[in-house]
């Protein structure tokens, strides 16, 4: 049995749903429900936040394990599969830290055992980070192959979605909301100049996994009282980034 982990280090953005990636889930498997409520027993008695079921993150178990169970291979990446954090964002999932466990035995039941008196599997199931789970559980030849994948989950927000969370956090300090410029063009390029015939006093570039908190340095600038407007722009992913996070720009007038 092994295990292995992934993390963000930074707060960071993008989402866009790749196609085919939200499709159904069917519902776990008595085994994989029995695996779920393991997790949720472990973490109950150490003072622990539960778990929730992510279908994304099932997904992306459910596929390891077939193919796990196919090649009679116990690995966490396969010939020619692309890593954790690559396979879950492909099938659906959004995270900013993920981990995960894989097993085999003669029998489900003593898969959880085995992960916890290893070290590194009990540290995936008691990680205080994770609020998500996706666990696949496959009968190979002679063999059951198990997969949990863990995740602190990222909510998926549309562009607009992200600047009416954001906008609201300026509102709420008695800001107005304008728009930068032209709201069909976008000003995420890192040294792009602004559009729009206002003088910004203070301009903020910065990615984030949580849009309903402002950085430090955008609030630190509010304290000073000097602004009556702002504007708000989500801008998108840079590159092929498996981790969700979330690229913004705030100006403040």
């Amino acid at each position: 049995m092994r295990a292995t982990h992934w993390t963000v280090l930074v707060t960071l953005a993008a989402l866009l749903w790749v196609a085919g990636a939200g499709a159904g889930q069917k519902k776990p498997s008595s085994e994989e429900q029995a695996f779920m409520d393991a997790v949720n027993r472990e973490r109950k008695e150490r003072g622990l936040s539960i778990v929730k079921w992510d279908d994304g993150l099932a997904r992306a178990a459910r596929k390891h394990a077939e193919l796990m169970a196919e090649q009679q291979l116990l690995l966490h990446r396969l010939p020619d599969e692309p890593e954790l954090a690559v396979r879950a964002h492909d099938a659906g999932a959004r995270f900013s830290h993920i981990t995960e466990n894989i097993g085999m035995a003669d029998l489900a039941s003593k898969v959880h055992e085995g992960w916890m008196n290893s070290p590194g599997h009990r540290a995936n199931i008691l990680d205080p980070q994770i609020d998500s789970i996706g666990i696949s559980v496959v009968e190979g030849e002679d063999l059951v192959f198990a997969v949990e994948d863990f995740a602190l989950a990222v909510e998926g927000l549309s562009f607009e979605e992200q600047e009416k969370r954001v906008g609201s956090l300026l509102a709420a300090r008695g800001l107005q909301l304008v728009n930068i410029g032209d709201p069909e063009k976008k000003n995420c390029g890192p040294n792009k100049q602004l559009e729009g015939s206002r003088r910004p006093g203070y301009v903020a570039r910065y990615e984030t996994t949580n849009v309903s908190e402002l950085p430090e340095g955008v609030k630190k600038e509010l304290n000073l009282a000097r602004y009556k407007a702002a504007a708000v722009e989500a801008c998108p992913q840079e590159g092929n980034r498996a981790f969700t996070t979330f690229r913004l720009i705030v100006v403040l007038y």
